[in-house]
């Protein structure tokens, strides 16, 4: 994020100052043995999550899971191992989407839903256990859509994460 200040200096002319502010990652939820990147050359690094966690492994670390350096210098194009450092946002639970449906349209959807994800993950997505990635949203939103319902449907809660 790139920020502008305006300062005065004592002669009151103005004084245009760049100040660049580097978002601070705090990645402390990584998921285990998820691999790292060491290639500090590629031009999407300052970006990558797996870049940006492999620079904040502690010296302590003992071992790590890291992309294959031969491997990388074959590829060509762009990487199918990049992942953004952006958050994105995840929904959390759809107890309210299903409360709103009339009861045949609830139970057709709760029956794709099911087919979809398996009985076990449908019902922790649906009390929140899970989250639900932006892709996997947009699948619920079609199997409601299928079902009978019309417009958005409003998940239960969002929250933004890293799309590790």
């Amino acid at each position: 994020m790139i920020t502008f200040a305006m300062k005065f200096n004592r002669s009151h002319h103005k004084r245009r100052q760049l100040t660049i502010m580097e978002e601070e990652h705090h990645f402390t939820n990584v998921p285990y043995n998820y691999p790292l990147c060491l290639n500090r050359q590629c031009p999407k690094a300052s970006t990558c999550l797996r870049q940006l966690v492999e620079q904040e492994v502690p010296d302590s670390a003992e071992y790590w899971v890291i992309i294959s350096p031969k491997y990388q210098a074959k590829l060509k194009g762009a990487c199918p191992h990049y992942r953004s450092s952006k958050k994105v946002q995840y929904a959390k639970g759809c107890m309210n989407i299903l409360d709103n449906l009339p009861h045949k349209q609830r139970q057709l959807a709760i029956i794709h839903l099911m087919e979809y994800f398996s009985r076990r993950t449908y019902y922790r997505i649906r009390k929140g256990e899970r989250l639900l990635s932006p892709a996997e949203q947009r699948d619920v939103q079609k199997i409601l859509k299928q079902c009978g319902a019309t417009g958005k449907q409003e998940f239960d809660a969002y929250v933004e994460d890293y799309e590790w």
